[in-house]
């Protein structure tokens, strides 16, 4: 790592993400200290692939949507007082 805190990626991981020139990159670093290097996508995408995955496990996005909805009304509802 440089002293600006820049790393270079090795070409094989560049290759096997599919990663060029210009290409804006995110670190994540999980739980146990695992750091992930992906490629950032635009934010829509990622609410799309997030929706996906819940999709995969059955999670109802419309009943979370519609609880959430509600509960920051009641908690606006609750500021008003």
């Amino acid at each position: 790592m440089t002293s600006k805190g820049q790393v270079t990626i090795p070409k094989r991981i560049r290759d096997e993400l599919g990663l060029s020139a210009g290409t804006k990159v995110e670190f994540v670093l999980d739980e146990d200290g695992t750091i992930r290097v992906r490629p950032k996508e635009p934010p829509l995408q990622r609410l799309r692939d997030v929706k996906e995955r819940l999709a995969a496990h059955e999670v109802d996005i419309e009943k979370m949507r519609r609880e959430s909805k509600d509960e920051w009304s009641s908690h606006l509802e609750a500021d008003d007082t």
